[in-house]
């Protein structure tokens, strides 16, 4: 692993990238984040991973370290070029190894992500070794889909909570040093079956209680009957122009493949908006 010297004191987001367009969008979205919060952005790429790439394991050494290097060199190119401090760690480590000294070193406020279509950043790193990273760090994860185009701060965001209670892990509190900056309108979206009581208060109340988001009043709620939770979501979204979208992930679903079958993966895969996703506790 190569690691530049940084500043753990920086706010700092952790940008995963392979150098493609999508991952340039998130790139320029962290990039605005950072400098809002005067902080630092780490450029990280997990080099030659043989559960993501198993046809590298055909390349002899040389041609590894001599590719090796060029993606640390157009890293540290791109870095030289961004408007906030940027640190490059080009690792040949497993992603979890990776991310867990990343945490470490940095206490990132983020991981942010980029997703094209059909294929994904998330889709490769997910099945693999992304979600037992997640459960492991419990830090937040950003992804920002290619076709996002706002080039301004977020200050619309819909926050997805259904009824069951939650508490958020400390690095997901520790966003609230960005939120304050930002100050943005925040309104609790609910999906609820076509009958039946409803359970949205329960939703409200969770999200209020972290204390994240603001002044959350039952003007902040929105609640959406009888559609699926990831249908019903993206149309509260679409409605309320949201420009960010905010989801809970839920220990549980980090075990085995139910993160795959997930409201959570779905969002991910299918918003056409920025999507935040904020570990919890039981």
């Amino acid at each position: 692993m190569a690691l530049w010297a940084a500043s753990a004191m920086q706010p700092t987001f952790v940008v995963l990238t392979d150098l493609s367009e999508p991952v340039e969008v998130a790139l320029k979205y962290a990039t605005r984040l950072a400098s809002e919060l005067a902080g630092q952005l780490v450029l990280l790429n997990v080099y030659q991973d043989p559960l993501l790439e198993p046809e590298s394991a055909m390349m002899t050494m040389p041609l590894v370290m001599e590719s090796r290097q060029q993606v640390k060199a157009a890293l540290a190119q791109r870095a030289k070029l961004l408007p906030v401090p940027a640190e490059v760690v080009v690792s040949t480590e497993s992603l979890e190894a990776t991310i867990t000294e990343l945490v470490h070193r940095y206490h990132p406020l983020a991981f942010v992500l980029g997703r094209e279509h059909p294929e994904t950043l998330l889709d490769r790193l997910l099945p693999h070794q992304a979600a037992p990273v997640l459960q492991a760090a419990c830090y937040p994860v950003l992804l920002v889909p290619d076709c996002w185009r706002d080039t301004q701060l977020p200050s619309r965001l819909a926050v997805a909570a259904d009824e069951d209670t939650f508490w958020l892990t400390t690095p997901s509190m520790a966003l609230g040093t960005l939120m304050a900056r930002l100050r943005p309108t925040t309104t609790v979206v609910h999906v609820a079956p076509h009958d039946g009581p409803s359970h949205a208060e329960v939703g409200l109340q969770s999200v209020r209680r972290t204390c994240l988001f603001g002044v959350l009043t039952n003007n902040s709620l929105y609640e959406v009957r009888g559609e699926s939770p990831v249908d019903g979501i993206l149309h509260a979204a679409d409605e309320l122009h949201a420009d960010m979208l905010v989801v809970m992930a839920r220990p549980h679903t980090f075990l085995g493949g139910l993160f795959h079958r997930s409201v959570t993966a779905r969002l991910l895969r299918c918003s056409s908006r920025p999507v935040l996703v904020l570990p919890t506790t039981n």
